[in-house]
Formats: structure tokens, C-alpha cells, sequence
């Protein structure tokens, strides 16, 4: 079964830019962008079904994870594939490379023999062949199990259109890889391989957890939960947990970014003479004044009753959509109709022209 490195390692070869669709100078904004137009099309629950399309946003997402950091994308950068491996050490990674050049132009520790030392780019990359390494330094890389980080755990978290507005708090089922408690992690017990965990020395227990969902989330975007993924081995750090959201439509209320749009109805009379109405907001109710001769389909403007943005600063705006409704027919309405045609003083359609 492939591991978390294999996956990253795979990812990384293809160039995460690439998978992106964006250039190695991209801007962190140009990063987001694209992760999440791209996060559109290619989410599972748009594709149900379909394993290629889920394969995509998983690529789409560690790529994702790994440039929007500055600090893993600049180790990715200097490194490539072996940054995004648990457990990498850059500095460790740096003197080995540092050893190689000395090496190759006939420095210290050219000439070095010795066994084969555990690799600096974290688990599993012991096997690669660097002799003399661990004579270079004295075997200080080589010195017992090696702490490896947890792997990563992603969940899909469905959230309603308000809560995403404002933010929440919510329970949520979690499988984490955990070492199974059979065999302590070795998939191996006194008569062969460990039953419980069919010998891969993992398990995936559910738990619950309390978790925040930030205010402004939309579609696709990825929640961090720090250290709340799959436990660490040889005492190595716990992996995160990833909440990938997916927000309810709302019946009433539009988003476009962090902007909110909402219809409002108005009479005939409040539209032709003005008027104060009070409209709803995520935060609560506001008086709008309507002005006089407002023509329906009109947009006003609340500032700042939109959706707050996730990184910070000013919230978006709430644009009021004025609906004028007509009242059902009448005698009274006939005889309002007949003395509100003679106020028209031209034909409305006379500028009408393609």
C-alpha cells in the first residue's frame, strides 16, 4: 500500500506548479486562485464516483498544502520532492550535500568508506546508497529508530451557508492511523502476522473531536488541524488533520467572493416615495433607507455586513437587490393603474434599440 511519502513523493515529481497550473513565480495570492478553482471541479462530491477526479483533488490539495506555505515551498524549492517527505531534515540535507561536492572535488571525506547511513530526507530513505555519510559524521545519523511524523488526515466537513458566515463549533468523526495496540506497531505477533491489523502494525480507530470552523470557509477551502492526525512513530510529532468544507446553499442569500447578495421586496409606494424597511444580515437586522423613485432590480449597498475574510481585515459588503411588487389585482388596483399610466410621460421603450 503506498505510504504518505510514496503520495508526496509522487506529487512532487510532477511538479507541484504544475498540478497548479501556475508559474514558479506564482504570488501566494495566485496560489489560492488557483487551488480553489481547481478544487471546484475536480471535488468528489461534484464528481461522485469518479476515482480520477477524486485522485486530481488529492494531488490538487497536497500541492496546495505544500506552496501555500512559504516555509515548505521554500524547502520544496531548494530540495524538490525529498522537502516533503516526514521527517526531513534541511540542515541535515544540506550537509550531506555540502559532503557531496566535497567529494566530488576531492575534499574531506571524498575518499570515505563505511556502511550505507540512514538518509536525511526522513523515513524510509535509508537505503540510498549514500556511502561514507555516516562515517563523515561519526554515525550521528544513524543512532536508532528515527522519530517519524504521523500521517496527514483529510475529512470532508459539510457546513451550513451561516456557518460559514460567522463561524462555528462542531463534533465531527475522525478515522486517525494509529500503531495497533496488538502487536505495538510491528504487524507482527507470535504466530505471524497481527490479525487485528492484517500485519501493516496500523489501525484506524474513529474519534470524535471538537473542532472550529473559521468564519468566511467557503467551498473547498482546507481547515488545519494541528497535530489531530495520525500518531507519530519512534515519538515523532502527530500528524494534522485537513477539514476540506463544503458549504449548504442558503434560499436566501448569494456569495460572490466575500460579498453577500439578498432580494428584498418593496411596495409600489415605498419605491416611488422612499422609504426605511428592515433587512436581514448574518449579524443581525439593519434599518436600509430605500430612496425615492428606486426602479426594481436596483442594488444597494450594506458595507461590511458581507462575509469576513479569512485571513483578516475588512469584511466583505451585503448587496441589497430591490424587488418592486406589483399587489394582485383589483377594482382598487384598476382604478390606482389607470391614474399611474397618465404620470408616464413617454414611452418607457422609446431607447430600446439593438
Amino acid at each position: 500500500m503506498p505510504t504518505r511519502d510514496d503520495e508526496s513523493r509522487r506529487s512532487a515529481e510532477e511538479d507541484l506548479y504544475a498540478v497548479l497550473g501556475v508559474p514558479r513565480a506564482a504570488t501566494t495570492d495566485e496560489i489560492r486562485k488557483a487551488y480553489r478553482k481547481l478544487a471546484r471541479k475536480y471535488h468528489p462530491d461534484v464528481n461522485p464516483g469518479d476515482k480520477t477526479a477524486e485522485e486530481r483533488f488529492k494531488r490538487i490539495s497536497r500541492a496546495h498544502d505544500a506552496l501555500s506555505d512559504e516555509k515548505q515551498r521554500a524547502l520544496y524549492d531548494e530540495f524538490g520532492a525529498d522537502a516533503l517527505q516526514a521527517g526531513f531534515d534541511p540542515e541535515r540535507a544540506r550537509q550531506f550535500r555540502d559532503w557531496q561536492r566535497a567529494s566530488r572535488t576531492g575534499g574531506a571525506g571524498g575518499g570515505g568508506r563505511g556502511r550505507r547511513a540512514r538518509s536525511p530526507f526522513g523515513a524510509g530513505g535509508g537505503d540510498r546508497g549514500f556511502g561514507g555519510f555516516e562515517d563523515l559524521f561519526g554515525g550521528m545519523f544513524n543512532r536508532g529508530p528515527v522519530p517519524e511524523r504521523g500521517a496527514d488526515v483529510e475529512v470532508a466537513v459539510p457546513v451550513d451557508f451561516l456557518e460559514a458566515v460567522r463561524g462555528a463549533s462542531r463534533s465531527i468523526s475522525v478515522r486517525r492511523p494509529q500503531p495497533c495496540s496488538a502487536c505495538h506497531g510491528t504487524g507482527e505477533t507470535p504466530r505471524g502476522d497481527c490479525a487485528k491489523c492484517s500485519g501493516s502494525g496500523v489501525v484506524e480507530d474513529p474519534v470524535r473531536l471538537n473542532v472550529k470552523i473559521p468564519a468566511g470557509v467557503e467551498t473547498g477551502s482546507r481547515v488545519r488541524v494541528a497535530g489531530k492526525g495520525g500518531a507519530g512513530i519512534d515519538g515523532g510529532p502527530a500528524g494534522d488533520l485537513f477539514m476540506v468544507v463544503e458549504v449548504k446553499p442558503h434560499p436566501l442569500l448569494q456569495r460572490e467572493g466575500n460579498d453577500l447578495t439578498l432580494e428584498v421586496p418593496v411596495t409600489v409606494p415605498e419605491a416611488m416615495r422612499g422609504a426605511t424597511v428592515t433587512v436581514p444580515t448574518p449579524e443581525g437586522e439593519v434599518a436600509l433607507r430605500i430612496p425615492a423613485g428606486t426602479q426594481s432590480g436596483r442594488r444597494l449597498r450594506l458595507r461590511g455586513k458581507g462575509v469576513p475574510r479569512l485571513q483578516g481585515g475588512e469584511r466583505g459588503d451585503l448587496y441589497v437587490r430591490v424587488m418592486v411588487q406589483v399587489p394582485e389585482d383589483g377594482d382598487r388596483v384598476r382604478d390606482a393603474i389607470g391614474a399611474l399610466e397618465a404620470a408616464y410621460g413617454a414611452d418607457v421603450r422609446k431607447d430600446l434599440r439593438l
